[in-house]
């Protein structure tokens, strides 16, 4: 019996056949609740109280193939990088849900998804799963295909900093001389601005001032992501070149259709990184904190290179932070220098004369 009491009255609180059925029985008697609640389930049972029969669940692969993708792909046409996280996300979970129906998932398989998946990939790589599941089945609930998420309210791994590399300047000059043109263009927009790989691709014709000299953000995660990036010359000698001669909106279109916009430079990123014989291969991503790095090296105040890489939280501009190994002996040098320019001060400031003027002293030697 699963009654219980809320303020002066009992309700029951039950399920049926995928809702969730809660009620007062207006009683004040714990038994003849209990009696209530029986004749509530025996009524759902012969169909007399207008619950409808809810369709077969699908199994996850079929509802995935022929329902959530194509609506992604519509969904987030704007947004191509995000339909392209959810396929391949699809594969690992299509592999592991992919026979069990909707209702048929429970949080017990999605914990067990969890453990397993974090034996193959990263924490984030396994969070990156377990968001685009939650997102699915969010789907799938407004459809009305299930009646509650079992991954709402799932803990998510613990996340650390991630693994960040500052490229050297020898690096850089090996990797560019290396890289094709589009990758060079890429590369030296991300490594002179900070941006982001997906804002240099969607880097549209219309929202470049090169005159003015800076690029407008439009979109973004969050409201700091749109923003004005300033442009140095080499980017602004980049964007005028690709102005002439890219087709369609993008300054980087897609290979095959102009309309959209480049999506990776991965294939170019590791041919580069071969030729130039780069014993510590770096991500393409490295270039962005590169440019915080080298910024903050530099003398850039957080709050101002916070505004530059559209950071919403200046804590996330401090992960960005990597002095090299030179600066770090840089700085030590600088604070030794600092510390023997005070103990000099200060000694000269408190130094008792070695000598006592002659007329003085015998003044003095009278007086005792």
């Amino acid at each position: 019996m699963s009654v219980y009491k809320r303020g002066g009255a009992y309700w029951y609180d039950f399920w049926f056949r995928g809702q969730r059925i809660r009620e007062s029985t207006g009683l004040s008697n714990k038994t003849a609740a209990g009696q209530a609640e029986a004749i509530r389930k025996a009524e759902l049972a012969e169909g007399r109280a207008g619950i409808v029969r809810r369709n077969p669940s699908p199994k996850f692969q079929d509802f995935v193939d022929n329902d959530f993708l194509p609506w992604s792909e519509k969904q987030h046409q704007s947004h191509p990088r995000t339909h392209l996280r959810y396929k391949v996300s699809c594969n690992r979970l299509v592999e592991y849900f992919g026979n069990l129906t909707l209702e048929g998932i429970s949080i017990g398989h999605v914990e067990k998804f969890k453990l397993e998946r974090f034996g193959e990939v990263s924490a984030a790589g396994t969070n990156r799963d377990l968001a685009a599941l939650r997102s699915m089945l969010n789907y799938a609930k407004r459809k009305g295909l299930i009646s509650h998420n079992p991954v709402h309210g799932l803990k998510l791994l613990p996340e650390g900093p991630g693994a960040m590399r500052v490229v050297s300047q020898v690096e850089q000059r090996q990797y560019l001389s290396k890289a094709n043109q589009l990758l060079r263009d890429v590369a030296t927009i991300m490594i002179e601005t900070g941006m982001r790989p997906e804002e240099v691709f969607t880097i549209r014709k219309e929202n470049i001032h090169v005159t003015q000299g800076y690029v407008f953000v439009p979109t973004g995660k969050t409201r700091f992501a749109r923003r004005n990036i300033l442009l140095t010359e080499s980017v602004k000698r980049v964007l005028r070149r690709r102005v002439r001669t890219a087709k369609g909106c993008f300054v980087f279109p897609g290979r095959y259709d102009h309309s959209k916009p480049l999506t990776s430079v991965k294939k170019a990123h590791a041919a580069a990184l071969r030729d130039a014989k780069i014993k510590l291969p770096f991500r393409v991503y490295d270039l962005r904190h590169t440019f915080g790095s080298r910024s903050a090296m530099a003398g850039v105040d957080l709050p101002t290179l916070k505004e530059l890489m559209g950071h919403s939280d200046i804590s996330t501009t401090m992960r960005y932070i990597h002095p090299t190994p030179e600066h770090k002996v840089e700085a030590l040098k600088k604070l030794e220098k600092f510390n023997g320019e005070q103990v000099a001060k200060e000694c000269k400031s408190k130094r008792v004369p070695t000598k006592v003027p002659t007329v003085a002293r015998r003044r003095h030697e009278r007086g005792r």
